[in-house]
């Protein structure tokens, strides 16, 4: 699923003043008024992935019963060491310039830290030259058990399987296009990868099976694509003039169904329900926020359900009724200070918190699992 990767503001900003960054993988903008992910504390060195470590200054974990790590996934790897994101931490050059330094660590739903020693931290762009101050893709899937990234030995496209193999995407970085070009969007469950391309190319975004690496199906050029629906079989996107007005697509691209919603007020992010017709959305209306589910065969909107004053980061589908949203709030630095998740029932309209954890104090850029 669709995840944020943000870098600070004012690290940006300032390179920017000395010649320019472009920053990889870079997300939509957070609601009016939000502060991006940063911090600039030093933190040390992270263990290598497979090597837990203890994830120093977290918050005691908050789940509820049914996530404190007796719960399974499918698969049978235990949804403690599921991740909870990915964070790179950042360094200053002789400007007080920030830019990412060490290596990605995932931290799971247990509070440990694993290093991820063979991703890129920084991208190469389309001719082969480091970026030193841009951020390397990387996407967590919703239910934390799969992470994409561009592999630092060979720069290839991979997906990790926590608990499992790693598997190169095939040919899914076409010649003059650089890492920096790149948005990755991996499904709930991680069992596909869309690979966005930079519009000005008019290249195809490609979908592929993470479990062998093969191409799927590829998506028009001209299509913004949001994510998948929760059981993987269509593709959510925006239609060609506004972002209202949304269009579900089948493997081949066909349009199979399409609605323009309200107008009035802001949209944040979409998730895609299992039978392709169903979206959930956040709309602000005089400074409020709620999450609204729509109904894109009739139109109708099938519930509203106020969240208070702050967008959701995400959405997403986690059941049949159940919509898990994350919100981040920041310090007084503007740095990300905690993620709360809260579960939503659309059919009774009652919410409560899944969980509440901080984030790394050191982050320059974060990815989290969303679902």
């Amino acid at each position: 699923m669709r995840t944020k990767v943000a870098v600070a503001t004012a690290a940006i900003l300032a390179a920017a003043a000395l010649g320019g960054i472009q920053v990889a993988n870079a997300a939509p903008a957070p609601q009016a008024g939000a502060a991006p992910y940063t911090g600039t504390a030093p933190h040390p060195g992270a263990a290598p992935y497979g090597e837990a470590g203890p994830h120093a200054g977290a918050a005691p974990y908050t789940g509820t019963a049914h996530d404190t790590g007796m719960e399974r996934h499918a698969d049978a790897v235990p949804h403690s060491e599921a991740v909870r994101y990915a964070s790179v931490r950042g360094c200053s050059d002789k400007h007080e310039v920030q830019y990412p330094c060490g290596k990605w660590r995932l931290v799971t739903h247990g509070g440990e830290r694993r290093g991820l020693a063979d991703a890129r931290i920084t991208p190469l762009d389309a001719k082969g030259r480091p970026q030193k101050y841009s951020v390397a893709p990387i996407e967590v899937s919703g239910n934390g058990l799969h992470v994409a990234y561009f592999r630092k030995s060979d720069g290839r496209l991979v997906v990790r399987e926590i608990g499992g193999k790693v598997r190169a995407m095939a040919g899914a970085l076409p010649a003059r296009v650089g890492m920096d070009d790149v948005t990755l969007i991996l499904s709930q469950d991680g069992a596909r990868l869309a690979v966005v391309l930079p519009e000005d190319r008019k290249l195809p975004t490609r979908v592929y099976d993470t479990a062998s690496g093969a191409p799927l199906w590829t998506v028009p050029w001209n299509r913004v694509l949001l994510g998948f629906s929760a059981d993987d079989d269509e593709l959510l996107a925006y239609g060609e003039t506004t972002e209202t007005t949304l269009r579900v697509l089948g493997p081949s691209g066909e349009r199979l169904r399409g609605r323009t919603l309200d107008k009035e007020g802001v949209y944040a992010p979409y998730g895609l329900a299992a039978d392709g017709a169903t979206v959930v959305t956040a709309q602000e209306k005089r400074g409020r926020w709620d999450v609204v589910v729509h109904d894109l065969a009739s139109g109708r909107v099938l519930t509203r359900v106020p969240v208070g004053r702050s967008a959701p980061e995400t959405l997403a589908w986690t059941g049949p009724e159940q919509v898990t949203a994350h919100f981040v709030t920041y310090d007084g630095s503007s740095r990300p200070a905690r993620v709360r998740v809260l579960r939503i029932d659309t059919a009774t309209k009652k919410t409560r918190v899944r969980e509440s954890y901080k984030v790394l104090s050191d982050t320059i850029a974060f990815a989290a699992c969303g679902g």
